[in-house]
């Protein structure tokens, strides 16, 4: 959160920055009118641009570190040696199929849903039961909120953070790339060598990973939030390139 909110505040400052020597420019006699068009480009591309790709850098690692959360939100499993238990979901699966769809319905829209009965249900393709599919989704967000109620506030929050993040820098992106007066082509072919040059760290469980030095080592703020986590270097070089 702490980085995605770093990313956010440089976003601005880079279009409020942009902005300023913009104005400042365009009261400097010394320039052409030409020659003020050339210098604030120059500084958009060398001096913004790199601060938006970080951000973009921080933003996928975020998108990362999302989907291993949500890859962690797994909905409770019954205890496969307790043979009585398993008998009797399977004798409440095939109760709740042979009731019409209205009472069915009503069992599971209950408030205070029996354990067991929510069990059953979900341990089975709706099919076995007849559960309605709305009914059998919010069954499921029921039982993950009691298995993972903090997990999940944690990837909604971390989901708004990127949202806001990503507005951030691809407005800030556009926002500068039309002060330079540049078609989107033009601004992406004279971009894409600048992020080249930017240096990704190379980063292994948390270490940054110094090739030059054979070391590794703890990263800096930026290089946490900038840097590719890979356990290979032909892994690193993959994700470096998407």
């Amino acid at each position: 959160m702490e980085r995605l909110e770093k990313v956010y505040l440089d976003a601005l400052k880079s279009v409020d920055l942009a902005e300023s020597i913009g104005r400042q420019l365009a009261t400097d006699s010394r320039y052409t009118e030409q020659g003020r068009q050339d210098q604030h480009r120059n500084h958009i591309l060398h001096q913004a641009v790199p601060v938006f790709h970080q951000g973009r850098r921080a933003i996928s690692k975020a998108k990362q570190e999302l989907d291993e959360m949500r890859g962690r939100l797994q909905l409770p499993k019954p205890d496969q040696a307790d043979a009585a238990g398993a008998i009797a979901r399977m004798e409440i699966r095939t109760w709740l199929r042979s009731l019409p769809q209205d009472e069915r319905d009503k069992i599971t829209r209950a408030e205070k849903l029996d354990r067991q009965i929510h069990a059953a249900i979900l341990e089975a393709p709706a099919v076995m039961t007849g559960v309605a599919d709305s009914h059998l989704s919010l069954l499921k967000e029921r039982a993950l909120r009691d298995a993972h109620g903090s997990l999940i506030d944690e990837i909604q929050e971390l989901e708004d953070a990127i949202g806001v993040a990503t507005s951030a820098v691809e407005a800030g992106r556009d926002s500068a790339r039309i002060d330079t007066g540049m078609t989107i082509e033009q601004f992406e072919d004279a971009a894409k060598p600048i992020e080249a040059r930017e240096q990704v760290p190379w980063l292994r469980k948390g270490r940054v990973i110094d090739i030059e030095r054979g070391v590794a080592r703890e990263p800096t703020a930026d290089e946490l939030a900038n840097g590719i986590e890979a356990e290979t270097l032909d892994e690193f070089n993959r994700r470096k390139a998407a």
